[in-house]
């Protein structure tokens, strides 16, 4: 039982530390933490949009948020996820998972 606990413990330290990036290459944190904030942001401005009655006032917001949206996507493809270190692949595949859950959960609320 004693084991059990300290295994937990463990564990649940691990994850604080994936989800804090504790040991992640200063360039993927950086990388993908600006990320998830876009998308924060992104979903954010697509509720606005959804809920406006004049989106046309919006269309150049928009515009802007998809050219901001390439420049991430070029900005992660770069990230050669061969050379990433453990701590850089946990990190993201936790900022990958927790993005993908809110564009979910963002779709769903339509």
């Amino acid at each position: 039982m004693e084991q059990e606990d300290t295994m937990s413990e463990e564990q649940s330290k691990e994850q604080e530390d994936i989800a804090e990036g504790a040991g992640v290459t200063p360039e993927v944190k950086e990388a993908m933490d600006s990320y998830e904030a876009f998308f924060d942001k992104y979903i954010e401005f697509m509720q606005v949009y959804e809920e406006s009655e004049s989106t046309a006032e919006l269309m150049l917001e928009y515009a802007d948020y998809m050219a901001q949206y390439a420049e991430m996507t070029e900005k992660i493809e770069a990230i050669d996820e061969d050379s990433l270190s453990t701590a850089d692949q946990m990190y993201y595949i936790e900022v990958m998972s927790r993005v993908s859950q809110k564009l979910l959960a963002a779709s769903e609320e339509e």
